[in-house]
């Protein structure tokens, strides 16, 4: 029996049917990382000559061909008799688990007449498919971020609308449209939550990158000692690496909002006749530390307060620990909070065991009003000193805690 075309001359001379259309892939073939997890979607675009009828059944199967890979077919489909060329383009779907891996794919699909196996066959035009299943960075660890200048001043910002933030440019798997998501932060912590910033695609899979973040993102932080910066890095396809990238930190010294508000206190500290934080306070600093805002006359309902809290190894303000900082928001409720808000420091562990003989602790906060910080308090500052009353003399004093007092490192 002759095999009988639609399509265009094929090679050898055989005539070939129009390849199938990936639904969902890009123009150069490259299916998005989304549609991996279920059965791959197709047309069928233009009918072939000689259709199912009566007394004639088809069946098509799909030829996956990996290159560098032996072809693979697909399990054969009857099918509908009968049909017409009205029923084109026609849907068909090619089961997700030939999508596991990656690779690139020469994609055909054979048209048997009569059984699944039948010699007679009408055989269609290729079309190329990418799987790319792999997160650019290859799995490495991703080296951090490089900051233009150290600190970032106020003059800088104001000169630099757009500050480039360099990413080092040797990571693996790297091509052209990966993007490079930003984190900014006043805290050395992993993100949590969406990007700062994202890149514009890359146009070129070798040299410098460079990223411009508007100067808006460095003012965002008033009061912070340091900014923070994390990145992942995601492809066309859309895989994101899994880890982020190694911390960098710059100095960080931009203008403050006006001083309009008061300070905030540390309301465990009011029984100590120096109002310290010791190991006398109630209730322990072990189990938390308050810091109470009060009410405020210009201080409305939605409104966002932000607190700043930052540790020093010696009170008020002398050497600042950048892993010693937190950032807790709360949104003012004229109802609820008529009498003033307390925010609990509960990441003791982090932030107030560190603070040990004369440290010092800073809190003040920032209120914003429809996404825009309209003033700030001024800051507030509490000693810590968490040495046991019957401590030896240095070098080797005794720190009360939780599970009991003891020497620390």
């Amino acid at each position: 029996m002759s095999t009988h075309n639609a399509g265009p001359q094929g090679p050898g001379g055989i005539l070939a049917i129009d390849a199938p259309i990936v639904v969902d892939a890009l123009p150069d073939g490259l299916l998005p990382a989304q549609y991996y997890f279920s059965d791959l979607q197709l047309l069928i675009p233009t009918p072939w000559a000689f259709l199912p009828g009566p007394g004639r059944d088809q069946y098509i199967v799909f030829e996956w061909s990996v290159r560098g890979a032996r072809p693979v077919d697909t399990p054969p489909v009857l099918l509908p008799n009968p049909m017409t060329a009205a029923d084109f383009p026609y849907p068909m779907q090619i089961p997700q688990a030939f999508l596991l891996n990656s690779a690139i794919v020469d994609l055909t699909f054979r048209i048997h007449n009569g059984t699944p196996n039948s010699p007679s066959v009408d055989t269609s035009e290729v079309v190329t498919l990418r799987i790319d299943r792999d997160a650019p960075g290859g799995g490495a660890l991703l080296a951090p971020a490089i900051f233009p200048i150290d600190p970032i001043t106020e003059a800088y910002l104001v000169a630099n609308p757009l500050v480039r933030m360099e990413i080092p440019k040797g990571y693996l798997g790297r091509e052209i449209g990966d993007e490079v998501l930003l984190y900014f932060s006043d805290m050395n912590t992993l993100p949590t939550g969406a990007p700062t910033l994202i890149s514009a695609p890359l146009t070129s899979a070798t040299g410098r990158i460079f990223v411009e973040v508007p100067s808006d993102v460095f003012r965002r932080f008033p009061g912070a000692l340091w900014i923070f910066c994390f990145y992942r890095l995601k492809d066309r396809a859309g895989n994101i690496n899994p880890l982020f990238s190694l911390v960098a930190q710059a100095g960080l010294q931009t203008g403050l909002p006006p001083s309009r508000y008061p300070r905030p206190s540390f309301p465990q500290s009011e029984s100590h006749p120096n109002r310290y934080l010791t190991c006398s306070t109630q209730p322990a600093i072990w189990f938390g530390v308050e810091v109470f805002i009060a009410p405020h006359v210009d201080i409305l309902s939605g409104d966002l307060i932000t607190l700043r809290f930052q540790g020093y190894g010696l009170y008020p303000d002398v050497n600042p620990d950048p892993y010693i900082v937190e950032t807790l928001t709360h949104y003012w409720d004229g109802v609820t909070d008529a009498s003033g808000y307390a925010f609990w420091m509960t990441d003791v562990e982090r932030l107030i065991r560190p603070l040990k003989e004369n440290a010092g602790g800073e809190a003040s906060y920032t209120v914003s009003r429809g996404g825009v910080i309209i003033g700030r308090s001024a800051a507030r500052y509490v000693a810590f000193d968490r040495v046991v009353n019957t401590s030896p003399p240095p070098p080797n004093p005794i720190y009360c805690w939780i599970d009991g007092n003891g020497p620390e490192p």
